[in-house]
């Protein structure tokens, strides 16, 4: 595969086509992907007399906006030119441009390439891929934590069949990144592949499983419960490293070093690990299901808490007029607590108490929040 830009497809690839034809008989590639044009902000062509030229090491360094100035005066500019680049600079980069770092910068371009259309570079967006590179290490920093020390992974990361239900729910995710993954990179839609290994390290490790499996690895929970949370968070911090090592080669590298290995694993480098594939033993559509119902319980709760302004000792009922339902919504109410800031108690019942805020979220499910000892003047 040949990697070039739409502008010189005439200039350079159809002449190379041509020779390689005529010189070897055969085609010099089989593919040509052509990355977008990068552009400013604003849409404009990068242009040094508009002073919009982005140097991609002063993104992955940081640089103020006095040093910026001052390189426009080491190139051969008029005057007047170097007074118009300077206002542009001014006015796009106030504060300069921060330190990004390689990772975050690489993550972006490839987050904005969708269909070889133009990108408008945003500094803001690359920023916020720094940030996702420190949340990147603050959550396994974290999740190390909760490793115990001596830790030793399972053989396998396949599943025992003892995992609870949002250890099967992240699993089923990770199996679903892995799979929307793969799938992006082989039809080149980095975009796509992108936003499925960011949405899984994001909103569904970090947010979710993360802060969920507190509970099970506290000095309440069972011995057998705690192993299987601390394999799982393994599982998933391994080959979620390993499915965005492409876009951020370098923190994820560090990463996984810190990481234990499995017996007889003795690979030296994530780079030449093999790859997250789709993995039918993860996947579990039954606890996707489920826990996307025990995630709902908790955004409503959350909103209802909002809505009424309770911030603490928050105290929710469900009800649900389907057994089998409430016996499922039963095992998760740690989880279902540990998910809501503030949360005093959540009990699946029949009988909720007067005084209660509620919201349906089915024909067989009801959320309640106790507010009773609320203002009353402030509910009215």
């Amino acid at each position: 595969m040949l990697e070039t830009g739409w502008d010189i497809l005439f200039f350079w690839v159809a002449r190379m086509v041509l020779l390689g034809i005529k010189l070897t008989g055969q085609m010099p590639f089989k593919e040509v992907f052509c990355h977008a044009m990068v552009r400013d902000a604003h849409g404009r062509k990068m242009s040094k007399s508009l002073g919009n030229v982005i140097d991609p090491v002063d993104v992955i360094e940081g640089i103020t906006l006095d040093r910026l100035q001052e390189k426009l005066k080491e190139g051969n500019f008029d005057e007047r030119e170097i007074v118009k680049a300077q206002a542009g600079q001014k006015k796009d980069f106030p504060k300069g441009i921060p330190q990004c770092g390689t990772d975050a910068l690489r993550f972006a371009l490839c987050a904005y390439t969708s269909g070889g259309r133009d990108i408008n570079l945003e500094i803001l967006r690359v920023e916020g891929y720094r940030k996702f590179c420190n949340k990147l290490w603050n959550a396994t920093k974290f999740a190390m934590l909760k490793l115990d020390e001596g830790f030793v992974p399972e053989p396998s990361a396949k599943p025992t069949g003892q995992e609870t239900i949002v250890e099967k729910w992240i699993l089923h995710k990770l199996d679903v990144a892995a799979a929307d993954t793969n799938k992006a990179l082989e039809e080149r839609n980095f975009m796509a592949a992108t936003t499925a290994v960011y949405n899984f390290w994001l909103y569904e490790l970090c947010d979710v499983f993360i802060e969920a499996m507190k509970p099970m690895t506290d000095e309440s929970a069972s011995a057998a419960v705690k192993k299987s949370a601390q394999n799982t968070l393994y599982t998933c911090l391994d080959l979620g490293l390993k499915l965005l090592h492409p876009f951020m080669p370098f923190v994820t590298e560090e990463l996984w070093q810190r990481l234990p290995r499995r017996p007889d694993d003795s690979t030296k480098s994530i780079m030449i690990s093999s790859y997250p594939v789709k993995d039918s033993a993860f996947e579990n559509s039954a606890a996707d299901r489920d826990f996307d119902k025990v995630f709902t319980i908790i955004k409503q709760s959350r909103s209802l808490a909002a809505q009424y302004n309770v911030q603490s000792n928050i105290q929710i009922f469900v009800s649900s007029t389907s057994t089998e339902e409430a016996d499922m919504i039963t095992t998760q109410t740690p989880t279902i607590s540990s998910l809501i800031k503030g949360c005093k108690s959540v009990v699946v019942t029949a009988d909720v108490p007067e005084g209660c805020g509620s919201v349906v979220l089915s024909p067989t499910l009801t959320v309640h929040l106790l507010v009773k000892n609320l203002n009353r003047a402030w509910l009215t």
